[in-house]
Formats: structure tokens, C-alpha cells, sequence
């Protein structure tokens, strides 16, 4: 007698033969979330932020961020977790999970998102690029900048990745300097933005 469930379930060599192609949790999970979070925002308008809406206003912002970022990472976990995730991602879960019209009305908005923070962390790099060799035009650093990313991405998922590390390490060594660096002199913060 034939037990349906028992019997079609995957072998556990497959399931290990598999996992060594995918890119692992440390290089396509955690380095790519790291990269956001430590990103364009952080570094070059967190400032602007806090000056324009005071340091309540930006521990409001980044509260309300947090609790939306926390909430929508809790539904993921919980589709993520009765299925293997394959090529597509977020959108592959969510279409298999909660069906095609799901996946669609989620995936266009998410790719959407992608290709405009692609566009974020260019002008933000071109942006800190000028900053220190003022000599260079911005728009040429912004395309150079782009088509280098795009070649990069073209090559192969893992050379992306590695080229990450490489990232993540200066963005370290920026948190360092940051933290054991010579304090700024004190000054008179504004609690609610410019007056």
C-alpha cells in the first residue's frame, strides 16, 4: 500500500545536491539585507532627515519604518517556511502561497521597487564620488557606475555576490571609523527639525 505523502517527498540527497548550487543564507540572504539597511539612506540622507524633521520626527519615521519593515518580514517567514524557495524569489513564494493574481499584484510593485533603488544607490554613490574627486561630472560617474553594476549582474549571480563582500567590508570599516573616530563637537540639537 502506497502512502501518497511518504512517497513523493523528496530524497534527502536532492535536497543537498540542491542547496550547494543556491547562493546560502550569509551571501544571498544576509550580505544583500546588510547592503540595504546600511545603504544609500543611512549614510547620505539620514542627515538631511534629522535636520529637516528634528531627531523626534526621525525616531518617529524610523519607529513607524521598523514596525512596517518588522510586520511584513513576520508574513514572509511564515509563507517562506512550508516551501522551497526557488529562481523568483519573493515572487515565487507568494504566487505558489496565495496564488498567481497574488504573486502578480506583489511582484510588479517589487520589481518596480528594484529597479528604482537601483537607481537610488546609483545617483547616491555618484553623489559621494563627486563629493571627494570634485574634478569628475556626476551624470558620467551615475552611467559608468550603471553600466559596471550591469555587467556585473550579467556575468553571473555569484560574482554579484562576491563583489558584495568586497562592499560590506568598506561599509565595516566605515561603521569603525564611525564609532572610534574623533567626536564632533557639540552642538545644539533641534528636537523638531529646522526652526
Amino acid at each position: 500500500m502506497k502512502i501518497p505523502f511518504i512517497n513523493s517527498a523528496p530524497k534527502a540527497e536532492k535536497v543537498i545536491e540542491s542547496s550547494k548550487d543556491g547562493l546560502g543564507t550569509f551571501g544571498g540572504v544576509f550580505t544583500p539585507s546588510i547592503l540595504t539597511i546600511l545603504g544609500v539612506i543611512m549614510y547620505l540622507r539620514f542627515g538631511w532627515v534629522v535636520g529637516n524633521v528634528g531627531l523626534i520626527g526621525t525616531l518617529i519615521i524610523v519607529t513607524l519604518s521598523t514596525a512596517i519593515t518588522f510586520l511584513t518580514a513576520l508574513s514572509i517567514a511564515s509563507i517562506a517556511t512550508d516551501q522551497r524557495v526557488r529562481g523568483g524569489g519573493a515572487y515565487y513564494m507568494i504566487s505558489r502561497s496565495l496564488g498567481i493574481e497574488s504573486g502578480g499584484a506583489i511582484g510588479i510593485p517589487l520589481y518596480i521597487a528594484q529597479a528604482l533603488s537601483v537607481a537610488l544607490y546609483t545617483v547616491g554613490f555618484a553623489e559621494s564620488v563627486v563629493q571627494v574627486f570634485p574634478i569628475l561630472n556626476f551624470k558620467l560617474v551615475g552611467i559608468i557606475t550603471t553600466i559596471l553594476v550591469t555587467v556585473l549582474a550579467l556575468v553571473s549571480a555569484k560574482t554579484a555576490i562576491r563583489a558584495q563582500y568586497f562592499i560590506m567590508f568598506g561599509i565595516a570599516i566605515s561603521l569603525l571609523s564611525l564609532i572610534f573616530g574623533k567626536p564632533i563637537e557639540p552642538t545644539e540639537i533641534e528636537l523638531w527639525g529646522a526652526s
